[in-house]
Formats: structure tokens, C-alpha cells, sequence
């Protein structure tokens, strides 16, 4: 009798453990599957939203309006807004080599004096060119030469206020400073109304 009671015992054991095997295997499954669904569903959103940035902006880049208005006469006239250019000598000096083949302007045209100037630092007597220039906008254009690691610090009421062009090192009795006059003379030949020239220059 108490063989029986055992085995029956035993047989209620693993039956139980029988079912609960496939609990614990259930639950070992959803601790696996539920980071691995949460890491899938992230990862979705976050493709989708690269998607949608990568349609969207050639889109936008790409649009142009129906009407565009064609480039007129100013765009060859005006000069250089900043003259903090990238150009290389070589592509400056042959900007500067442009000429009209027609004397006669199809604009009201006034003409300027470009004064250069070569310096290696500071502008010498700057305080008394600003009154030489007062009064007097329109009619020059000004350009200035110095050691390329010097910056003016001019206030933007100056003449002198972003007038400095691209510069090399330039010595006094060596061909760089030939090269240095010649740097100025093409800047100043990018606007068409320079007709006349001063040069001014302390090495």
C-alpha cells in the first residue's frame, strides 16, 4: 500500500514538473523575445525617420521657383563685395586681364582713383587718410597690401574696414615685392571703374 501511495506520489511530481517546464520555457522565451522586439520596433522608427529625412531634402534643395529672375548687367559691373578672395595669382592676374571690346558704357558710369596701399603692419597715418576720404564716397576705391598674419582692426565706419586683399610675404629689393604691387593692381582692376591709380607704399 505504501508502494502504491509513493508511486502515486511520484507520478503527481512529475506531472507537475511536466507542467511547469513549459512555464518556465515560456517565460525564459519572453524574456528573450520581448528586448529583441523592443530593439526591432526602435530600430524601424529610426530608419524611418532617416528615410524621411533623405526624401525630403534633395526635395527641398531641388525646388526652384516657376519665375527666376535673369541676371542683369550689375552682375558683371559691380565689383567684388569682399575682397578676401580665394583666387590664386595666376587665375587673379588673368580675371584682371579682361577687357571690354566697347568704349562706350551702356551704364551712368563714374569713374574712381584706386589707392593702394603696401604695408607690412599697421597703415601709417591712417587718421589723417580718413579725413583725406571724407566726403569724397563714391569717386575711390581702396586697397591694402600687409603681412598675411596681420589684421586690421578697423571699426566698419572706416575706409579701411575689409579692405585688405589676399596677401604673400613681400620683401623690400626682392621680386616679391614686385609681386606684391602687382597683386594690388589686379584687385583694383576687378572693378571697371577704376580709371586712375595711386600707389603708397612703407616696407
Amino acid at each position: 500500500m505504501q508502494s502504491r501511495v509513493s508511486s502515486y506520489e511520484d507520478v503527481r511530481e512529475s506531472a507537475q514538473a511536466r507542467a511547469a517546464q513549459p512555464r518556465a520555457s515560456r517565460r525564459l522565451l519572453l524574456k528573450v523575445l520581448l528586448p529583441l522586439l523592443a530593439l526591432g520596433v526602435g530600430f524601424s522608427v529610426f530608419g524611418m525617420y532617416l528615410t524621411r529625412l533623405q526624401v525630403t531634402a534633395p526635395v527641398a534643395a531641388a525646388f526652384r521657383p516657376c519665375v527666376e529672375k535673369p541676371a542683369g548687367l550689375e552682375r558683371w559691373i559691380q565689383p567684388p563685395s569682399d575682397l578676401m578672395h580665394t583666387m590664386s595669382d595666376e587665375e587673379l592676374f588673368w580675371r584682371a586681364s579682361w577687357v571690354p571690346q566697347v568704349k562706350k558704357y551702356p551704364f551712368k558710369w563714374v569713374p574712381k582713383v584706386a589707392f593702394m596701399f603696401l604695408t607690412r603692419g599697421p597703415l601709417p597715418l591712417s587718421p589723417l587718410w580718413e579725413r583725406f576720404f571724407r566726403g569724397n564716397e563714391g569717386r575711390y576705391s581702396i586697397y591694402v597690401h600687409t603681412h598675411p598674419s596681420y589684421k586690421f582692426n578697423f571699426t566698419s565706419d572706416s575706409v579701411f574696414f575689409k579692405r585688405q586683399i589676399p596677401s604673400k610675404v613681400s620683401e623690400w629689393g626682392q621680386m616679391s615685392m614686385c609681386d606684391a604691387e602687382r597683386r594690388l593692381l589686379a584687385n583694383a582692376l576687378l572693378d571697371l571703374s577704376n580709371e586712375r591709380s595711386i600707389w603708397k607704399g612703407k616696407i
